[in-house]
């Protein structure tokens, strides 16, 4: 109960509650709660939605054969793919010049992939291409935001916090329409189909303002990490 009402009071108040940094013991257990709780919030979609599907008022999922095999992979579902997202969606919550320039970066190089049908990772070649690509624009950007810098920003980053995290809970939603190639258009079925994945946003939002980035990382790791170990049991 305690994580829940955390949850509430951090939306409206989504400022750091620890002034302290936290044991690994009880980054550990705040990961594995946030987690139960995100897959019984699941767990109730999928429930709705197996009940519609027999009904026949939405169709069941069907996944793009192509982030079929993405999911499928571990190093990019375990380990690339969560340290990017939460790069893109949650690093820049919290303001600094640092990470406002590296989340800038990879979203312009991430543009330029979907862009120009782009692999980064797919040869050395292009790994070297995106780490040269990466530093430039990385070092570009962090002197643009040195020189450029004022209280009046800083300000308005912590100010409108609450927006940046309403924004944010709902891109990652959004961007997750990507892994399905149903063309139901019913406002039930979005409902149903990406309200876990803006809590799971939020979450996750919570969890990388309130305890940091690399516990946010951790958490969608081992999100990932989960039903990716069952599809290979099961």
């Amino acid at each position: 109960m305690k994580y829940i009402k955390n949850l509430f009071y951090f939306y409206f108040k989504p400022s750091k509650e620890i002034t302290h940094p936290l044991s690994l013991r009880s980054k550990i257990i705040s990961i594995l709660y946030f987690l139960l709780l995100k897959y019984s919030f699941l767990l109730f979609f999928v429930s709705i939605r197996y009940l519609l599907v027999l009904q026949n008022i939405v169709p069941p999922l069907k996944y793009d054969n192509k982030m079929e095999l993405i999911s499928n992979s571990f190093f990019f579902s375990v380990l690339l793919g969560p340290i990017l997202e939460e790069i893109l969606f949650r690093l820049w919550l919290v303001y600094s010049k640092v990470n406002l320039s590296i989340t800038i970066t990879c979203l312009l190089l991430w543009i330029s992939a979907l862009a120009f049908d782009i692999y980064w990772f797919d040869t050395i070649k292009l790994v070297i291409y995106y780490i040269l690509s990466f530093i430039v624009l990385f070092t570009l950007f962090f002197f643009l935001f040195k020189k450029y810098e004022s209280e009046k920003l800083i300000n308005f980053w912590k100010k409108n916090q609450k927006v940046f995290i309403t924004i944010s809970s709902i891109l990652f939603g959004v961007i997750h329409i990507w892994n399905y190639t149903d063309s139901n258009n019913s406002i039930l079925y979005y409902i149903i189909t990406f309200s876990p994945q803006v809590f799971s946003g939020f979450i996750l939002c919570y969890l990388r303002v309130r305890m940091g980035f690399e516990v946010g990382v951790a958490t969608h790791s081992l999100n990932n990490f989960i039903p990716l170990i069952l599809s290979k049991i099961i």
